[in-house]
C-alpha cells in the first residue's frame, strides 16, 4: 500500500541529494512489530518484507507537471536470500538525486510496504529528512546576458586591433 507527500525546490536551483532515515518510531515497529504492523522478516525473520521510499522529480510546483526521473530508496530490506543482509536504516543515509533532470522543480515522496492490512499499508508511514544538498542555477536571461556581453567584449576586441 502506498503514502504520498511533496515538497517544493527554491526557484534557480537544481537538486543533488538528500540524506534520509527511519523516524525512531518507525524503526522500532519494524524491527520488534508493535499493535499495528508486523516485524519485518516475520517470526521466522524469512519473510521478504520491504519498506520503500520513492522519490520522484515533476516539472512544475506540488508534484505536478511532467515527470523528471525517480529514484527508489529501502528504508528497509529484508528480501535478500542471505538473512544476514537484511536491514532496516537506522542512521543518515545520503541519497544522490542526480539522475533527476535539472528542470525538477517539486519532489513527490511516495512510501511503499509489504506490511499491508484492510484498512491500508500498516507501517508507520514517516521518514525523516536530515538535508536537501541543492546547487544554484542561473536563470536562462542571465546566460544570455553573460553570453551577449562576451560576445560584445570580443567583438569590440577584434575591431580594436
Amino acid at each position: 500500500d502506498v503514502c504520498s507527500s511533496d515538497l517544493n525546490l527554491p526557484v534557480s536551483t537544481v537538486v543533488n541529494s538528500m540524506k534520509l532515515t527511519n523516524t525512531t518510531y518507525t524503526y522500532h515497529s519494524m524491527l520488534a512489530g508493535d499493535q499495528f504492523a508486523k516485524k519485518f522478516g516475520g517470526a521466522s525473520g524469512n519473510d521478504p518484507d520491504y519498506f520503500m521510499l520513492t522519490i520522484t522529480g515533476y516539472s512544475a510546483a506540488g508534484a505536478t507537471g511532467t515527470t523528471t526521473g525517480s529514484v527508489n530508496f529501502y528504508l528497509a530490506d529484508y528480501r535478500a536470500a542471505i538473512s544476514s543482509q537484511d536491514y532496516i536504516i537506522n542512521n543518515w543515509t545520503n541519497v544522490s538525486l542526480s539522475s533527476l533532470l535539472p528542470s525538477t522543480r517539486s519532489l513527490g515522496f511516495k512510501l511503499t510496504s509489504t506490511d499491508v492490512g484492510s484498512f491500508g499499508m500498516n507501517t508507520p508511514a514517516y521518514f525523516a529528512v536530515g538535508s536537501i544538498q541543492v546547487s544554484s542555477v542561473p536563470e536562462p536571461s542571465t546566460v544570455i546576458l553573460a553570453t551577449a556581453a562576451v560576445a560584445a567584449l570580443l567583438l569590440a576586441r577584434r575591431r580594436h586591433r
